[in-house]
């Protein structure tokens, strides 16, 4: 077994030296000094801390020291002819406790100052923020509880001195199953890799739990630790080196022993990570001064040299940047002034988002950006984000996707990328009611199926009150399940820039520009040559006003030969002269034809058996708007039908498809009823309208006929085949037939007539490679037969409609 017994010091702080201990439990600790001849290293873990009182023989009077006890994780024991002065790198759970200034002049590149950060949560493997559901598990951010019935789990953000608290509670006095946790981990580790688990725990009453690093499929463990449980909170940090194969993926498995029936058991304070990221931080470094060798930038790839660098600057006088300059309002919400990519939103058209299902949109809402809808969600609504070239020319690629939300009520929102579930958002009570940005970081996923775009599912799931971390009492259920969604932002990397929206056109390009929301270009600042909302209501004119565009839409080129007014009736000099060719591509393009058209059936059958039972076929039919030279957006579309001579809005139609069922309330006693496609761009309205009928399907047979007969000597099979239609005994015409029906050959060697011949149909060559008999469409009417036969055959042919309701008629050769 591969669990590492580390070595435990008292290291205590000497009375007259004036020093304060600082350090507290969970913190990682360093001490790294050139004695002379070697360079003195340890790395260790605080597992308590507190204040030792002696009493001096000689005095009598009482002496207090501080201490800390320090797990030895790796480099030298300390001994007391050593330096013992310690600092603290990182915490294991603490965020506040998590950044640190590191000197150095004895490491590598030295000597240099980092300021780091974030160790402990940004390099975990595990770090729960809530309780995974039954679909939304990830085992990096939450607690995944095993137990099934037998045990009921609660998730309390904040309590005391305890944060991410799981709380689980034995219901069920029957069954033997393993209560606990198991947390998968989301990356590969090797041996000699060690990994570090570190969780507070109490429970209702004492009793004993197993710590295990193992296989996911539990067929081997690297190690497992005894732990004991008592009534009080109890810091528990583990060492476990990996033992087996790196080429499995591992879990950590905490479960308890003897947890009776009514008993309880609190975990807080969770966090599994490799003792390697706590050892070497170089990746956490915000800022370093001095020797820069081994630092490496995108902008500026490896440093070299004395210098400085800076992961974020405020510079007051001369300053010369490399990146992106954001200036944005006293609320930080959006920027009003942008230098840097022109790409840097990927999500087309964040302001009016295309939802592929039905959503409805909140107008009384007040968008937090200044700037595009607000949408009222209750349940999983899906959207496009990008198109599927974009998305399967970056799979692996890690992206940032955030949006602004508001809570009605405390829930968890998950995010889906095609399929996949890649990030679970907990919403507190203390968060709701109120706008608030939100994040996942993930790596763009391969599309589940056949997806024909990049899509992104937003799924609030509200459940019950959770403990309130603050005061520890349970706030009340709000009576609206809705979250309020706004702002959606797909960008490259870990971090979510101030928010960028976008139209349906996005500049994929590499350079870089700048945008100003007020302000003017050449000149001077207060008298530009060309002035940028120089009136506050967004218009745009020359200094001189020979030309302007304002914003209601009016304005006027070449000082006034070209005018417009807001309703755009055009006044034109004696000057101008237009021609075709005059016109440039974007104009020609926008003069071209633009239509929506509606796709799909027109004819639902009524069709009945010889049990008297009738059913419609198909089922439903599908409609879809096909545009072109045009793409519309949700709130841009809406679906009517005919009532009389007026057109009734269907409700919360707003899709690119509406399925249309033959029993809908809308079709009223008739049999006959007409749909309208709507889509409205600007003050444009396109539209296309469909007539879909009920037709009723009796009294049609089928008969095949074999041009040979039935009965082939010397084992060779030549004939055609051919399936004749009847209504009510008379032969319906081939074109009729054509067009309403499907036919569907198959061939069973009796007295087989349940196992159809597999690859019948393809063609049959003989030795010299001649084709004897050619490729067999089984959908036509007439099939062509020039094969081997042994014994009896049997061919059958199916006649289908739209929705596949056959008849089906063997013939036995």
């Amino acid at each position: 077994m591969a669990v590492f017994n580390y070595r435990k010091f008292k290291v205590l702080l000497d009375a007259d030296s004036k020093k304060t201990q600082g350090l507290r439990t969970g913190d990682i600790v360093r001490r790294q000094y050139f004695d002379g001849q070697n360079v003195i290293y340890s790395l260790m873990c605080v597992l308590d801390y507190g204040v030792e009182e002696t009493v001096d023989p000689e005095t009598e009077e009482t002496i207090c020291r501080s201490y800390f006890i320090g797990a030895l994780l790796e480099g030298d024991a300390p001994n007391t002819d050593q330096i013992l002065d310690f600092v603290r790198v990182t915490s294991l759970f603490d965020t506040d406790r998590s950044g640190a200034l590191y000197l150095t002049a004895s490491d590598s590149h030295s000597p240099y100052m980092d300021v780091i950060d974030g160790i402990g949560m940004n390099m975990s493997l595990c770090w729960p923020r809530s309780i995974a559901g039954a679909e939304n598990i990830d085992p990096a951010t939450q607690y995944v509880v095993v137990g099934g019935d037998l045990v009921t789990a609660e998730y309390i953000r904040l309590q005391n001195d305890s944060s991410r608290i799981l709380h689980l509670t034995r219901n069920n006095e029957v069954g033997s199953d393993a209560i606990g946790i198991e947390q998968e981990f989301y990356k590969y580790v090797a041996n000699p890799q060690r990994v570090i688990v570190s969780y507070k725990i109490k429970g209702s009453s004492a009793f004993t739990a197993h710590a295990s690093l193992l296989y996911f499929n539990e067929l081997n463990t690297d190690g497992t630790v005894n732990v004991d449980v008592t009534t009080d909170w109890t810091y528990q940090m583990h060492a476990i080196t990996v033992d087996y194969s790196g080429r499995h993926i591992r879990k950590l498995k905490l479960v308890i022993d003897d947890f009776a029936n009514g008993e309880e058991v609190w975990i807080s304070d969770f966090n599994i990570i490799l003792q390697s990221s706590l050892s070497s931080f170089a990746d956490a470094s915000k800022v370093r001064v001095g020797r820069l060798d081994g630092v490496s930038d995108e902008v500026f790839g490896q440093l070299e040299g004395y210098g400085s660098y800076l992961q974020k600057l405020y510079a007051s006088g001369s300053a010369h940047i490399s990146g992106t300059l954001t200036a944005g309002d006293e609320n930080g919400f959006a920027a009003t002034f942008y230098a840097g990519k022109i790409h840097r939103n990927a999500f087309v058209n964040s302001i009016d988002v295309n939802w592929i299902d039905t959503v409805s949109i909140n107008n009384a809402a007040v968008n937090p950006t200044g700037v595009g809808k607000v949408y009222s969600l209750s349940s999983e609504k899906t959207m496009m984000a990008q198109t599927r070239p974009w998305m399967m020319e970056r799979i692996g690629v890690k992206y940032t996707f955030s949006f602004w939300g508001f809570a009605m009520q405390q829930c968890q929102v998950a995010v889906i990328q095609n399929g996949h579930t890649v990030g679970v958002i907990d919403i507190p009570y203390s968060d709701t009611h109120a706008w608030h940005r939100y994040k996942v970081t993930f790596e763009i996923m391969p599309p589940n199926g056949s997806a024909d775009a990049c899509i992104i599912a937003i799924s609030p799931t509200f459940g019950s009150p959770q403990i309130d971390g603050i005061n520890g009492e349970e706030q009340p259920l709000q009576d609206q399940n809705i979250f309020l969604f706004s702002a959606p932002q797909l960008e490259k990397g870990q971090e979510a820039t101030q928010y960028q929206p976008t139209d349906s056109i996005l500049n994929q390009t590499e350079d870089y520009g700048a945008w100003f929301s007020r302000g003017g270009i050449g000149g001077t600042i207060q008298n530009p040559l060309l002035k940028l909302n120089y009136d506050g209501n967004g218009s745009i004119g020359a200094r001189n006003n020979s030309f302007v565009i304002r914003n209601d839409g009016s304005g006027h080129l070449a000082n006034a030969n070209i005018s417009w007014d807001a309703e755009g009736n055009v006044t034109f000099g004696e000057g101008v002269v237009i021609t075709w060719d005059n016109l440039g591509a974007n104009i020609q393009s926008n003069l071209y034809n633009k239509s929506i058209h509606i796709i799909g059936g027109d004819t639902f059958m009524l069709v009945g058996d010889l049990s008297g039972n009738t059913s419609f076929s198909p089922s439903a039919i599908l409609l879809t708007i096909t545009e072109t030279n045009l793409t519309s957006t949700s709130s841009q579309r809406a679906w009517y039908y005919q009532l009389g001579m007026q057109w009734v809005q269907i409700e919360d139609a707003n899709g690119l498809s509406l399925e249309v069922s033959p029993t809908a309330s809308y079709w009223g006693d008739a049999n006959v009823l007409t749909i309208k496609a709507e889509v409205t761009i600007e003050d444009a309205v396109f539209a296309d309208t469909i007539t879909l009928r009920k037709e009723y399907l009796t009294g049609y047979s089928v008969e095949i006929v074999s041009s040979q007969g039935e009965t082939f000597m010397n084992g060779q099979c030549q004939t055609v085949l051919t399936a004749n239609v009847y209504y009510q005994g008379l032969l319906v015409d081939p074109e009729f037939v054509a067009e309403n029906f499907v036919f569907f050959w198959r061939k069973y060697t009796l007295p087989d007539n349940t196992n159809e011949v597999s690859g019948w149909w393809q063609a049959i060559y003989d030795d010299q490679n001649n084709l004897i008999q050619p490729f067999i469409d089984r959908t036509a009417q007439s099939i062509s037969l020039n094969c081997p036969i042994q014994g009896s055959d049997m061919y059958t042919c199916e006649l289908q409609t739209g929705a596949g309701f056959t008849f089906t008629f063997p013939v036995v050769l």
